[in-house]
């Protein structure tokens, strides 16, 4: 049963990775059309982790509760791999995830800075659109 949830919680996990490096390839040649699918892709699979992780936790508590010897000699060498695996891919998510992020930040900043300039908002230059009642807000809504 351990060796099942450490291979289901492994396996959302690198789903997870290769999302996420997918999402960094598309920022990079500007495929916006793909960022809806892949959060909603993403969360289903942030659920699906949760719930798996909580099973994994269930059967490790089992386990070392089912007798006086410490977890480390009651697991043999496939899950202790496994376990190390699991380690493996919640570093690498991390990585992956702060990578994205510095992306996501870079195209934030791009989208606000042509705004500003756009409605001479905080000392912004070459206002585009000159009527005053228009606000960013009435043009576009920017989701990150």
């Amino acid at each position: 049963m351990l060796k099942k949830h450490l291979d289901e919680v492994n396996a959302i996990l690198e789903k997870l990775i290769a999302l996420t490096q997918e999402d960094i390839e598309n920022i990079k040649v500007a495929k916006h059309d793909t960022v809806a699918p892949s959060v909603e892709e993403k969360n289903k699979l942030i659920s699906e982790f949760t719930t798996a992780k909580k099973q994994l936790d269930a059967s490790l508590v089992e386990l070392n509760n089912s007798s006086t010897k410490g977890l480390s000699e009651l697991l043999d060498e496939e899950d202790k791999q496994k376990l190390d695996l699991l380690k493996k891919n919640l570093q690498t998510l991390h990585t992956t995830n702060k990578e994205y992020a510095k992306f996501v930040l870079i195209v934030k900043d791009f989208y606000d800075g042509l705004v500003n300039k756009m409605f001479n908002l905080n000392d912004g230059t070459n206002n585009a659109y000159g009527d005053k009642k228009t606000t960013p807000e009435s043009i576009f809504k920017i989701n990150v």
